[in-house]
């Protein structure tokens, strides 16, 4: 064997499969390091508990001069609640119900010197889609108490913004849930209803004064004209907001998104084409330099073809006469692969320190995968070097 080397070596050019290395290992890093980039950051925008907990958007349609001006409904019928809960991004739909009755609130403590009255108004949504927990939060037609959710941001606008700027005392959620407040419903055609408020929570979900849907549907059948009416705004968990395609559907049915998550599925979408680029650009790099040793191989071939029909003549098998071809294809891809993993994991290691002081990415995807990878494009490659140069050599 050492003498068979010895004889087809003289033709080699060291040049060419120095150049062939250099441009496969930086073909192969880019195909790697870009994967597992890809792999590391990801879970930031996929995974629950991570940077984007559960989501929650509140989804409305736009308002457009014609139903800006006219009392007519911009809600949403069936069959876009039906289309909206078959998106793979969506995980539940809520409807948000209107009060059908006018409302007003008032509260008086002479003791306190504070007084106040004002019209107001109610919905209600599924229970399942509330984030405040309360034993309170439920009625029954025999109660003269109405549990009652405000948004927090109404709490904060009041103490940062109004109370500051009055140099009146900040009211914290405990003791405003000390408070009762004197509801009155009422309607053109019935008596008023008085009755006690009670606020349970704050909610930082949901933009809008909340009462249980119990009490939402006894109040409608009682003192709203009890139709049937289209929800104008719809509640939405999202089950995955990196999908690509969330943003895209709410733009394309001109829904309008408040509570908007949809950041992060722009986030991962570019991600994904960044990631997709970058790997193509590796990929054509890997196939260039493999055609560079291709090319490298067949024309040691060619020059050294004399030799090769002379040893075929005196008895050596072909297997033989191109061993020593394919272990030199072998172990060219093999160095490349150990080089290659070698710089790929220094360079995570340096890109992870430089994310988690931005992004808590916690446990990250293990470089088995990438390693993994690396080796079967290895025994990819060298397995089509080994039979292009055996097709080669008759």
């Amino acid at each position: 064997m050492k003498l068979v080397w010895k004889l087809l070596r003289e033709n080699i050019s060291k040049a060419q499969l120095i150049g062939f290395g250099i441009a496969n290992l930086i073909g192969l890093i880019i195909v790697l390091l870009a994967i597992q980039f890809y792999l590391d950051i990801s879970p930031v925008f996929t995974e629950k508990d991570k940077l984007f907990k559960r989501d929650y958007v509140t989804v409305s349609k736009q308002v457009g001069l014609i139903t800006g001006l006219t009392a007519k409904s911009n809600g949403f019928n069936s069959a876009e609640i039906e289309d909206l809960k078959k998106q793979p991004f969506v995980k539940d739909v809520g409807a948000f119900t209107p009060s059908q009755y006018s409302v007003f609130a008032g509260f008086n403590n002479q003791n306190m010197g504070v007084g106040f009255n004002t019209e107001m108004f109610f919905e209600a949504v599924p229970d399942n889609f509330i984030d405040v927990k309360s034993e309170d939060w439920k009625f029954s037609p025999l109660d003269t108490s109405i549990p009652i959710i405000l948004p927090k941001n109404y709490l904060d606008l009041y103490n940062f913004g109004f109370a500051e700027s009055k140099s009146m005392p900040k009211l914290t959620e405990g003791l405003i849930g000390m408070i009762n407040l004197n509801i009155t419903i009422f309607t053109k055609h019935k008596e008023p209803k008085e009755m006690k408020g009670r606020i349970v929570g704050f909610s930082n979900r949901i933009n809008t004064i909340l009462v249980p849907e119990s009490f939402m549907s006894w109040a409608n059948e009682h003192y709203g004209n009890n139709t049937q009416v289209q929800p104008a705004r719809l509640i939405v968990e999202i089950s995955n907001v990196a999908d690509p395609n969330l943003a895209n559907y709410f733009k394309t049915k001109g829904y309008e998104i408040s509570g908007d998550n949809t950041t992060a599925s722009k986030m991962a979408f570019f991600l994904k084409i960044i990631v997709g680029i970058v790997v193509s650009v590796g990929i054509v790099i890997c196939l260039l330099s493999f055609f560079v040793l291709v090319l490298s191989i067949f024309l040691l071939l060619e020059k050294n073809m004399g030799k090769l029909k002379t040893l075929r003549l005196v008895g050596y098998t072909k297997s033989y006469v191109v061993r020593p071809y394919e272990l030199l294809t072998v172990i060219l891809n093999g160095v490349i692969l150990v080089i290659s993993l070698m710089i790929v994991l220094v360079l995570r290691g340096k890109y992870l320190d430089a994310v988690n002081k931005v992004l808590s990415i916690g446990e990250t995807v293990s470089a088995v995968y990438i390693v993994s990878l690396g080796i079967l494009i290895f025994v990819l490659l060298s397995l089509l070097n080994i039979f292009i140069i055996r097709r080669k050599v008759k």
